[in-house]
């Protein structure tokens, strides 16, 4: 029911329009311009930080020729016995050149010696007194690893918009790099409504709940990209809201706020949002739960309305904030790594919206597929059946019937949240 105090400030929206998933994840990410602003971190502190520009090998990787395993250096290629003349191992930087029957006992990463044609590992090497005789006719360039092969001076190491990790730090400082400069950190303003809502810690009275979805946003948030603001529980008033939103949006990049996005006569944040200057662009997703959500700008400012429920609120999180943080700090979406997946379950369920629900792998199909069970009985409110599941299940908007065997489709928290 409207509330018949004020309009529905998404009048202007197609009316009663499910968004598809899809479709609200596009107009999240076009709301959501790069912010400005970069910092130099120590390669140590990068990990999950978003690289702000290209960054270039210093020279040419490997710095010279060297040998890729353990053996003998061979002054030229084929069979044949070669006299040893000499001994390398890694970080000698004495100078040495061998003729054509010549050879080097070499160490992993020693340097080649000047005129050496491959080199044979020790396996495959017969040794008598100081001559070697290879097992076989080894090919030119054999277990040398060449100057520049694997990056040239000047080649770009990390391109800009880049997630860093442990790959990134090992290349870079490879490179002689000991900073980098990474997009500064995402803004972000997280609040919750509702009269009923306490925060945990505190007395707590008839029809009234601990608030659960700023605990689980801030720990989704929890990345080095970000920098939170909490603001705490907002009564359900019109004005405290507005006034909240206001404020938030003058120094943040992103406010995400829980609870107050269907359409109540106590769901004051739509309209809200647009009293505190912004608009909204988009809401109502089909998707279950998950349905109300709320999108928009207060200023310069993206403006993210979840759902009140637990469980609803996490599933939207997942599907549309991850993106809008992306696209904030200018990386490469990250789309949910999603498997096949076939159910080990029956269900009627009424078509019309894509329904994700908590499951668990109980067992693999002879083709190697997760057999998926539902954990718990359904409900948007309801935690125990999230924290016991091994991830989302989905099941397409248009299905009415899941019979054991049925296609269906897996979001794993292990991939998803790097549990």
């Amino acid at each position: 029911m409207k509330n018949p105090a004020h309009p529905d400030c998404c009048d202007h929206l197609e009316s009663g329009r499910l968004f598809q998933v899809e479709e609200t994840v596009a107009q999240a990410v076009a709301l959501s311009t790069r912010i400005q602003g970069t910092e130099d971190v120590l390669l140590s502190e990068a990990v999950g930080r978003v690289s702000a520009g290209d960054t270039v090998s210093l020279f040419a990787l490997p710095l010279h020729d060297h040998s890729a395993v353990d053996g003998y250096a061979l002054g030229a290629s084929g069979g044949g016995e070669f006299q040893i003349v000499g001994r390398r191992i890694a970080g000698d930087s004495s100078k040495l050149e061998i003729g054509a029957s010549q050879a080097v006992r070499i160490m992993t990463g020693a340097p080649i010696p000047k005129g050496a044609q491959c080199v044979v590992m020790q396996e495959h090497a017969s040794v008598a007194g100081d001559r070697v005789k290879p097992d076989f006719e080894v090919p030119e360039g054999d277990n040398i690893r060449r100057a520049g092969e694997d990056v040239q001076a000047f080649d770009i190491l990390v391109k800009a918009g880049t997630r860093l990790d442990a790959r990134h730090a090992a290349i870079l400082t490879a490179s002689g790099y000991q900073r980098i400069s990474v997009a500064r950190k995402v803004k972000i303003a997280l609040l919750s409504t509702g009269n009923e809502l306490l925060d945990a810690g505190t007395g707590i009275g008839s029809g009234q709940i601990f608030d659960t979805n700023r605990p689980m946003l801030k720990a989704l948030l929890s990345t080095r990209n970000v920098e939170v603001t909490d603001l705490g529980i907002v009564r359900d008033s019109q004005e405290q809201i507005v006034s909240a939103l206001a404020e938030a949006a003058k120094n943040h990049d992103l406010i995400i706020t829980s609870g107050g996005v269907s359409v109540g006569e106590e769901d004051h944040l739509k309209a809200a949002v647009v009293s505190a200057g912004g608009e909204i662009t988009s809401w109502r997703m089909a998707i279950k739960p998950g349905k109300p959500i709320a999108l928009g700008k207060i200023e310069k400012a993206v403006y993210l309305g979840l759902p009140g429920n637990p469980l609803a609120c996490f599933v939207d999180y997942l599907l549309v904030g991850r993106p809008i943080l992306d696209a904030l700090t200018g990386a490469a979406h990250r789309a949910p790594l999603v498997q096949q997946a076939r159910a080990a379950f029956s269900w009627s369920r009424r078509a019309g919206r894509r329904e994700f629900f908590p499951c668990n792998i109980v067992g693999r199909t002879d083709e190697g597929l997760p057999l998926l069970e539902k954990t718990g009985r359904a409900g948007s409110a309801r935690l125990t059946p999230l924290i016991e599941a091994d991830g989302l299940g989905v099941v397409a908007a248009d299905c009415t019937e899941v019979q054991p065997g049925g296609i269906l489709q897996f979001y794993p928290f292990r991939a998803d949240m790097g549990l």
